[in-house]
C-alpha cells in the first residue's frame, strides 16, 4: 500500500489536492481512500489531509501515520513542525515535498524536493494557488502516477464547477512537473 499525507493551511486546497490525486490513483486501476482532518476547521488552521492507493482492496482506516510521502502546500508550516507532525513518521526513502524557496533539512534517508511552486503558480494564474500545481512537482519526483491521468482528474474535479480553472491549474501543474524532471536530469 502507498500512503500520502498532505499538509496545508484551511482554505489552501489540500482536500481537494488530496482527492485529484487519489482519483489519479483510481484511474491507473488502483483502489483509493482520501480523507481531510481539520484541527480548528477555520481559515488558517493547519490541516491534513491523506491518501492510500493499492492494487488491492484496502480495508485500513484511520490517519496515516506511516507515510510514504508528506506533501506540503505552506512553508509556514515548517514553524510547527513539532506541534503539527509534519515530519512524523518518515523513514529511510520517503519522499517530502516542499512548496518553498528555502533549504529545508529533513530527517536522515528522507528525499526532498523543494520547489517554489507559488512563483510557478502565480507566473501562470496571476494567484497563490498550488495544490493542484504541486501534483505535477509530485508526479515528476516519485514516478508514482501519470500526467494523464492527473490532467483527466483535474477535468473530474473541476470541469463543472470551476471550468475556466481547469487549463490554467493543467499548465501549472505541466510546468511543476516539467522543472522537476528537468532537474532530475541533470543531477
Amino acid at each position: 500500500m502507498y500512503k500520502v499525507r498532505m499538509h496545508c493551511r484551511g482554505g489552501q486546497g489540500g482536500k481537494t489536492g488530496v482527492k485529484i490525486l487519489a482519483d489519479a490513483f483510481y484511474l491507473e486501476g488502483m483502489d483509493v481512500q482520501a480523507f481531510s482532518i481539520y484541527g480548528a476547521e477555520r481559515r488558517g488552521a493547519p490541516v491534513a489531509s491523506f491518501l492510500r492507493a493499492d492494487e488491492k482492496k484496502i480495508y485500513e482506516r484511520g490517519y496515516i501515520e506511516d507515510p510514504d510521502c508528506v506533501i506540503i502546500l505552506d512553508d509556514s508550516l515548517l514553524k510547527v513542525k513539532e506541534e503539527i507532525g509534519l515530519f512524523k513518521g518518515l523513514k529511510k526513502g520517503s519522499c517530502l515535498i516542499i512548496n518553498t524557496k528555502k533549504k529545508v533539512k529533513a530527517p536522515f534517508g528522507v528525499k526532498v524536493l523543494t520547489i517554489d511552486v507559488s512563483q510557478i503558480s502565480k507566473e501562470v494564474m496571476n494567484r497563490d494557488v498550488v495544490n493542484v500545481a504541486i501534483l505535477g512537482a509530485y508526479a515528476g519526483f516519485t514516478n508514482k502516477v501519470g500526467m494523464k491521468s492527473l490532467e483527466q482528474a483535474v477535468f473530474n474535479m473541476l470541469g463543472e464547477k470551476y471550468s475556466n480553472w481547469v487549463a490554467p491549474n493543467i499548465k501549472a501543474m505541466n510546468k511543476t512537473y516539467n522543472q522537476v524532471r528537468k532537474n532530475k536530469k541533470q543531477k
